[in-house]
């Protein structure tokens, strides 16, 4: 049931970037779209962010105890990194894994 919101990458992808099966420039085109995604789910974060400044808004104005505050501000930081690693770092550790078995040379192309 969760695994439909874990990103993952290409599998037949990945197994080239393994087996060095691309050149340098069909590897930079990988790179790039991946890269691409991952900045875009990175983006999408800042709507759940902004749904979590909400919660915190409603804590504040009735009142609620530091300490629920706190505690709340925790778990939602935890969630949203979780959800971003799921989504984006997922990606960009599955890529990164590849390039570095593959291609121990490039690692100019890793993506950050």
């Amino acid at each position: 049931m969760i695994g439909f919101c874990i990103a993952h990458m290409d599998e037949d992808v990945r197994r080239g970037i393994i087996a060095a099966r691309y050149s340098e420039m069909e590897l930079e085109g990988v790179r790039c779209r991946l890269q691409r995604q991952v900045e875009e789910r990175t983006r999408a974060m800042s709507g759940v962010l902004a749904v979590f400044a909400a919660f915190d808004g409603m804590l504040i104005m009735t009142g609620s105890s530091p300490f629920v505050l706190a505690g709340m501000l925790a778990v939602e930081g935890i969630a949203l990194y979780v959800a971003w690693y799921l989504q984006a770092g997922r990606l960009k550790s599955q890529y990164n894994a590849a390039l570095r078995r593959g291609y121990p040379g490039l690692e100019r192309l890793r993506i950050r």
